[in-house]
C-alpha cells in the first residue's frame, strides 16, 4: 500500500470533450488512474463521468481519494455521477453521489456527461 501514499494527483483537460476535465493519478511517472468530470459553475453542480483505476490498485481506495480531492478542489459544488460499471457504481454509492445516468441534470452541460460512460479499467497505458 505504499503506492497509495505515493500517488500524485494532477489536473488535466480530458480528451473526451471540450468541457471535461480529468484528475490523473500518477505513480512513479505512470498513470494508474483517471477520474473524468465536468463542472458547471453557473449551476454549482458537477458530474463524474468516468473513474478508471489500474487493476492492481482497484481496491486500494484511490477512487475514494480522487473523489475526495475533487470535492476539496470545488467546495460548494453538488456532485453526482453517471457511472455504470459495477466497481464505479460502488464507489459512487460509498461517496454518496446521486446517480444521473442520463447526464442531463444541468442544462449548461448538454450531452457532455454521457460521452465517457461505460469505460472501466485502464487500457493502453
Amino acid at each position: 500500500m505504499l503506492a497509495y501514499r505515493d500517488v500524485v494527483i494532477f489536473h488535466s483537460p480530458a480528451p473526451t470533450s471540450e468541457r471535461a476535465q480529468s484528475l490523473l493519478l500518477v505513480y512513479v511517472r505512470r498513470i494508474v488512474g483517471e477520474v473524468t468530470y465536468e463542472v458547471c459553475e453557473h449551476c454549482a453542480s458537477g458530474v463524474i463521468t468516468q473513474v478508471q483505476v489500474a487493476s492492481p490498485l482497484q481496491d486500494s481506495g484511490l477512487g475514494t481519494r480522487a473523489v475526495s480531492h475533487l470535492r476539496a478542489c470545488y467546495p460548494g459544488i453538488s456532485w453526482r455521477s453517471c457511472l455504470a460499471q459495477r466497481m464505479t457504481r460502488d464507489l459512487a454509492h460509498r461517496m454518496r453521489l446521486p446517480n444521473d445516468r442520463d447526464g442531463l441534470s444541468c442544462p449548461h452541460l448538454p450531452g457532455g456527461a454521457a460521452e465517457g460512460r461505460g469505460r472501466s479499467g485502464l487500457t493502453g497505458r
